[in-house]
């Protein structure tokens, strides 16, 4: 009956907000609390909203402007932002940065949401080529939006292999990932980090044994219909009583052609129990991949479904952040 209470007072506390406003062409600044983020002045969030495929595809800011402000805006009050290594290198750091991330990041802030700046690297994180590539972006990106207190850092989208799942690999990433974070953090002392992991970041309970030595990181859990409801309390539930767990992408196709099966499901069997489940645990955030025509699942292109339950769950008493009057020690982009 107490934990039962604590939740429903969770609840109530995070569903004071709504659709997102702020002041000062600001939100506040988030932080890490025991397990759940809340604003710098102790107003626990939730934070619920979509993922899009890209910046660089499909007219980045129309599709933010449509979730967001537009009349079918859709109350998310975080959006998640994926920057795809391989446009980053065909574009080109300078200009990527003032043709699509600086657009992206004042679209945010003009919008009144959170966004995720999503280096969005699928490979092994003890590659010499991926990791470089990862440290020259960090070091570029960190500074720039540091004084920007709706922007939200995750390092790294999907660390494969080594994906073992023994102690030795997993403190091995841990020391591996703290460099990332020290390194982020000589230029972005305190921007909220997300952590992924081996595995496709689908073990956040390696924190558990091994947490980062920051105070302000959430661990990513990326879930698909592939995990059924029976191991969700072992992947991430479980450890979201004492971890702040964010799940950055999750998504069903119930398109049986489907070119990734792991994205096969259906509402009945994937996006109704998962939304009774995270319900229930109102510190896990999310973001639902992907706000997209073509990027399945595509919830602008043949998953449809998909989007039609997503924007109703946000309709759903929308958690709202709102602005104090002033916030001291931050600045814009």
């Amino acid at each position: 009956m107490k934990r039962n209470f604590k939740l429903f007072a969770f609840a109530c506390a995070v569903l004071v907000f709504g659709t997102p406003a702020f002041a000062n062409g600001q939100l506040p600044r988030l932080q890490i609390a025991g397990n759940h983020i809340e604003t710098v002045d102790g107003r626990e969030v939730q934070l619920r909203g979509v993922s899009l495929c890209s910046l660089e595809w499909h007219n980045s800011l129309s599709q933010m402007e449509k979730v967001t402000v537009s009349e079918e805006k859709w109350n998310a009050n975080v959006l998640r932002l994926p920057v795809q290594v391989k446009e980053w290198d065909r574009i080109g750091a300078d200009k990527y940065i003032s043709g699509y991330l600086d657009p992206a990041v004042r679209q945010c802030q003009q919008s009144g949401v959170y966004c995720i700046i999503d280096w969005h690297e699928i490979g092994s994180w003890k590659d010499e080529k991926i990791t470089k590539k990862l440290e020259d972006f960090w070091k570029r990106v960190a500074p720039r939006y540091a004084t920007n207190t709706n922007i939200i850092y995750e390092i790294f989208n999907e660390p494969t292999a080594p994906d073992d799942k023994n102690e030795k690999n997993l403190a091995e990433w841990r020391d591996t990932m703290q460099e990332w974070v020290d390194m982020i953090r000589e230029g972005a002392p305190r921007t909220l980090l997300l952590i992924g992991s081996p595995h496709w970041s689908q073990i956040p309970s390696f924190a558990e044994q091994y947490p980062l030595d920051d105070r302000n990181v959430s661990y990513v859990m990326h879930l698909y219909p592939n995990y059924s409801a029976a191991d969700w309390d072992e992947l991430f539930g479980n450890a979201s009583r004492t971890l702040p767990i964010f799940i950055t992408e999750w998504g069903w196709s119930s398109n049986e052609k489907s070119k990734n099966q792991v994205f096969f499901g259906s509402e009945e069997n994937y996006g109704a129990p998962l939304k009774t489940y995270l319900n229930e645990r109102p510190q896990i955030s999310w973001t639902a991949w992907s706000y997209d025509p073509l990027c399945g699942p595509a919830m602008q292109g043949e998953d449809r479904d998909m989007a039609a339950f997503v924007k109703q769950w946000l309709s759903e008493d929308p958690p709202q952040v709102t602005a104090p009057a002033s916030i001291p020690g931050d600045g814009a982009f």
